[in-house]
C-alpha cells in the first residue's frame, strides 16, 4: 500500500486528525490483507518518526524500516528532514532497504525494497 498523509501547516506532530488517519489506515491493512500475504506500507506520511502511528501500525506487526534516516534530498530545505517511511509484515522477507541519495528526482529520497 502506498499512502500520503494530512499535510498540517503546524507540523509533523501528532494530533487528533493524525489519530483517525493512524486508525483509518489500520483498518484498511486489516480489511485487505490475507493473513499468508507480506504488507508493505510505505509513502509520504508526512510525520515524525516518533508519531503515535508508528504504535498503531506496530500493533498490526508492521515494522518501520526508515526510523530517523533522512529521507529528503537536497531540494528541501527546511530542518526537519522526515517525512516518508516504508513498514513491512515480516522484516526476514527483506533482501535489501535502502534509501538513495543519488539521483535527486524531487524533494523525497526514493526508498528501495528488494524482497
Amino acid at each position: 500500500m502506498q499512502v500520503h498523509g494530512r499535510r498540517d501547516p503546524a507540523g509533523k506532530g501528532d494530533t487528533p486528525a493524525r489519530r483517525r488517519q493512524a486508525g483509518r489506515l489500520a483498518d484498511l491493512v486489516r480489511r485487505r490483507r490475507d493473513p499468508r500475504d507480506l504488507v508493505v506500507v510505505c509513502g509520504d506520511f508526512t510525520l515524525l518518526s516518533d508519531s503515535e502511528t508508528f504504535g498503531v501500525l506496530a500493533e498490526l506487526g508492521l515494522t518501520d524500516l526508515v526510523g530517523t534516516a533522512d529521507t529528503r534530498s537536497s531540494h528541501y530545505r527546511k530542518p526537519v528532514r522526515h517525512t516518508s517511511y516504508l513498514l513491512v509484515s515480516d522484516v526476514a522477507a527483506v533482501k535489501r532497504f535502502e534509501i538513495l541519495a543519488e539521483p535527486e528526482v524531487s524533494e523525497h529520497r526514493a526508498l528501495i525494497l528488494d524482497i
